[in-house]
């Protein structure tokens, strides 16, 4: 990306924002690509919870932070093998399958609504690639 996404800016980079934003639970209430006041205060939230100066701007190093969900927060910014620059995510297949088996023993949800849920159509995923 050229320059860090911000208020008034249009397209299909402040869609893909956005999206990220509402699966994180921050309202939305711009219009779908229109980087209004609701998407600046989903950045800004999103930097105060992870300790950043709450600019409401978003460059490549916060939208890759966004991207990966809610382990981000506690992974190391360590490079990948074939994806430089990205963070590192500590879970892996065993920690969430036990995750998950605690949750359903815990009554959070049921067995069968895991396996609904795995079922369900997923709305369309952000991919790690670089924004150009």
């Amino acid at each position: 990306m050229a320059r860090p996404l911000k208020m008034f800016m249009r397209g299909k980079k402040i869609t893909m924002l956005q999206e990220l934003l509402q699966r994180m639970g921050h309202p939305m209430q711009d219009k779908p690509g229109q980087f209004g006041s609701s998407t600046r205060d989903g950045v800004k939230n999103f930097q105060r919870q992870h300790g950043l100066k709450p600019t409401g701007s978003a460059d490549n190093d916060l939208l890759s932070m966004m991207q990966q969900g809610p382990l981000a927060k506690n992974a190391k910014c360590e490079p990948a093998d074939n994806n430089k620059g990205s963070l590192q995510s500590p879970a892996n297949q065993q920690q969430l399958d036990a995750l998950t088996r605690l949750l359903i023993s815990k009554g959070i949800f049921t067995e069968e609504e895991f396996h609904q849920e795995l079922l369900r159509p997923q709305p369309l995923r952000v991919t790690q690639s670089p924004l150009v």
